[in-house]
């Protein structure tokens, strides 16, 4: 398990670069701002996302230029740690250690984007930590006060990791189909004793409300309890509609990419080869499988009605897979033999490609990184930048404070469909000073009326192209420009 865990701190370590991605340099981004005030959830920003995930960014920023990697870094160990700490409560060391090096292949993947922090790898890791922690109390602890606060820590870190991404319940699922089906069955009551158990849901119960309770007094002051409900749940029903309404080309795109990917890191494979080898156990009525078959099943769900399709979503079907993998190398475990082929191959893949792509885009530059400190260099303090609908990385890497709340695509074409509220904004008297426009004027169908780039002709003028991307400044403002950078410094892609 400590060389797991070694493994998946240096492989994570070469990553460490201040170039984030487009959501890890947005929520940054929004973290940082999130307390100068503002209408909404966090101040000036709008996000769909829980506020835990960006308390952790704020966090991850104050460790230094790498916080945010570094940030990843430590979660990824954790993760191991506690896929070690689950599966060893059930089949002891060997366990232990498969699931851990399972953990590294897939927590350290570059090819699930696990190299950066997101809402799903800090997600993985407190669902993780919530089901071993229950795991632990119920089958191993023998002393109550133990038990008790076993429990409690598996029922607020079930809560964080929905903190932390709002469709994470995996760990309240776990443990109810495994405190109810050991409960219901007299052949399960000496492994699950019914006033344990109660202990137990009442002890998981207290550890739910403390995180719940924080959050919404925390939210009692920053736009209200109805704020926060619709920026975690209530948004993904208009947006789901509004993607609806829109061409599925580029998710059905994305879909197919995530297949792609889910199979060369093995993740899919091994996930299907453990299905495929207990699916004779779902007969019987023993908890462990159950719960672990529910909570892979919602898992799986997730990836699938997030809608969108990135690479990173992959990473919520991590905490069952690698507990499963752990529990079935045994020899007297169906597909025993090719569960332990099958972890090797995606270990060495990990082993093999994540330090290759680290090294590579450490030697390089993105075209994000190099716009956002072109701008930085030619702003001074105060001024603001808007990048429309993409890209919240750029606003990141320059410093700058966001010009209008809605930073990424989605929430744009749901909130400010029509686009009257980034009009104005442009147009207003404290219109924004830069502007970077990223995408072709009609990305995703939005506005029809040429009504961003009219503002744009109206109030600003282009003062240079940084890495293909036309930049603007607000008339009447002048500013001494930086040296425009070479092409060989923007990198290849577009984050």
């Amino acid at each position: 398990m400590l060389l797991a865990c070694l493994a998946t701190l240096s492989v994570h370590l070469l990553s460490l670069t201040r170039q984030l991605g487009s959501d890890e340099g947005g929520f940054a981004m929004v973290a940082r701002h999130w307390r100068d005030g503002g209408p909404f959830l966090y101040g000036p920003q709008w996000v769909d996302r829980p506020p835990g995930l960006i308390a952790l960014f704020d966090v991850a920023q104050r460790l230094g230029p790498y916080g945010v990697r570094l940030t990843a870094a430590l979660l990824a160990v954790a993760l191991v740690a506690a896929l070690a700490s689950a599966a060893g409560a059930i089949g002891g060391r060997p366990a232990a250690k498969w699931a851990a090096w399972t953990g590294f292949a897939f927590g350290s993947s570059v090819l699930l984007q696990a190299q950066r922090l997101n809402g799903e790898l800090a997600a993985a890791v407190f669902v993780t930590v919530s089901i071993a922690a229950l795991l632990r109390a119920v089958r191993v602890s023998t002393d109550r006060t133990q038990t008790v606060l076993l429990a409690t820590l598996a029922g607020a870190t079930a809560t964080v990791a929905v903190l932390m991404k709002q469709n994470f319940v995996d760990a309240f699922v776990f443990a109810a189909v495994l405190l109810t089906m050991g409960v219901a069955t007299r052949t399960n009551r000496l492994t699950y004793p019914p006033r344990k158990v109660l202990m137990i849901a009442t002890a998981f119960t207290s550890g739910v409300v403390i995180p719940g309770a924080v959050t919404l007094a925390w939210a009692t002051g920053h736009g209200g309890v109805d704020a926060l409900a619709y920026a975690t749940f209530g948004f993904r029903a208009d947006a789901s509609a509004v993607m609806a309404s829109w061409s599925w080309n580029a998710p059905l795109h994305r879909f197919g990419l995530l297949a792609l990917l889910a199979c060369a890191s093995g993740l899919l494979v091994l996930f299907l080869h453990l299905g495929w080898s207990h699916r004779r156990r779902l007969r019987h009525l023993d908890p462990l499988p159950w719960a672990v078959a529910a909570t892979a099943a919602v898992e799986a769900l997730g990836v699938l009605a997030g809608e969108n399709f990135w690479p990173h979503y992959l990473m919520a079907l991590i905490p069952m897979v690698a507990l499963a993998a752990g529990l079935s190398v045994h020899r007297r475990v169906p597909g025993s033999r090719w569960t332990r082929r099958l972890i090797v191959v995606a270990a060495a893949t990990t082993a093999l490609v994540s330090p290759v792509a680290a090294v590579i885009a450490a030697t390089g530059s993105s075209e994000a990184y190099t716009t956002g400190r072109w701008v930085a260099a030619s702003a001074r303090p105060g001024d603001t930048l808007v990048v429309p609908f993409t890209h919240a990385n750029v606003i990141n890497a320059s410093g700058l404070s966001p010009g209008y709340p809605y930073a990424w695509s989605l929430p744009a074409r749901t909130l400010d469909s029509h686009l009257t509220l980034l009009t104005r904004t442009l147009t207003g008297s404290v219109a924004p000073t830069w502007v970077v426009r990223w995408d072709p004027a009609h990305t995703w169908g939005l506005d029809p009326d040429d009504r961003v780039d009219a503002a744009l002709r109206t109030h600003y003028r282009a003062v240079a192209v940084v890495c293909g991307h036309t930049v603007w400044l607000h008339d009447g403002v002048n500013r001494p420009l930086a040296t425009i950078p070479p092409l060989s410094t923007c990198g290849v892609g577009a984050q």
